[in-house]
């Protein structure tokens, strides 16, 4: 008699993590806190051949890490723009971060987690460490895509990606431009870059500024500015960034020629 061939029974495993081959295949970006030299990071804080740069700005020290970006992509700026940009803006803000790393992403991270960039309360990059903005590359030609069905701050974000040229041409379920370098270059030097900041200017108020801070204890005053939901500490960091953006516009200070 021929058996019959019964669907619920193809495989009990489907669905748990004992299911099928190529387990250690999957698309989960390595969370080592080791590296093959036996050097303890997080993957964010490792730069392959960074170049370095130690720059005074007003009162401040800065250091600059440079990743070569690979064939076809780009961060839209360099070290010496980022700088011209918060020299424009070091009597704007109490305080700059000690570092900014433009880090070049490998292709699984920016498949599953893409940025523009981050602020890293604290960072080592080697000898460096520090409060850090990391500024990453983005791949020339790439399609950046956006679901039609948008939240509030979907739609916010979305807005700010057309303000800032990047050219959306509307499909049966989304929108799609396509990155290239001027767009690329307005979204990450002068928006990224700057809200970045506005996170390290927020975290100097309500924690490092003893007359704004949230409590005369450190620790404690550290402890409630990372209880805040975090879609309260971006809605700072946007309002920073476009009000920080639109005075220098009035002081004519961006947008500039690449340097």
């Amino acid at each position: 008699m021929k058996a019959v061939w019964r669907p619920e029974r193809r495989n009990r495993k489907i669905g748990t993590s004992a299911s099928g081959y190529s387990k250690s295949n999957d698309m989960r970006i390595p969370e080592s806190w080791q590296d093959k030299h036996g050097n303890f990071s997080v993957f964010l804080e490792r730069l392959k051949n960074a170049k370095e740069q130690d720059v005074t700005i007003g009162n401040f020290e800065l250091t600059t890490l440079f990743e070569e970006p690979r064939d076809g992509f780009t961060y839209g700026c360099s070290p010496l723009d980022v700088i011209k940009l918060l020299t424009a803006a070091v009597n704007l803000v109490p305080s700059l971060p000690d570092i900014v790393a433009f880090r070049q992403p490998t292709r699984k991270q920016q498949l599953q987690r893409p940025v523009w960039g981050r602020f890293l309360y604290f960072a080592e990059f080697g000898k460096h460490g520090g409060t850090a903005i990391l500024l990453e590359a983005q791949e020339l030609g790439a399609k950046l895509k956006w679901s039609k069905r948008m939240t509030m701050e979907d739609r916010d974000e979305f807005a700010r990606l057309v303000s800032d040229g990047h050219a959306f041409t509307e499909e049966k379920r989304g929108f799609q431009a396509e990155l290239n370098e001027g767009s690329v270059r307005n979204t990450i030097l002068y928006r990224t870059l700057l809200h970045e900041l506005g996170h390290w200017v927020h975290y100097h108020q309500e924690v490092l500024n003893a007359p704004t801070a949230l409590n005369e204890d450190q620790e404690v005053a550290s402890e409630l500015y990372f209880s805040k939901p975090s879609t309260e500490r971006e809605v700072y960091a946007h309002a920073f960034s476009a009000k920080l953006g639109q005075s220098l516009r009035e002081a004519s200070e961006i947008p500039f020629d690449p340097i």
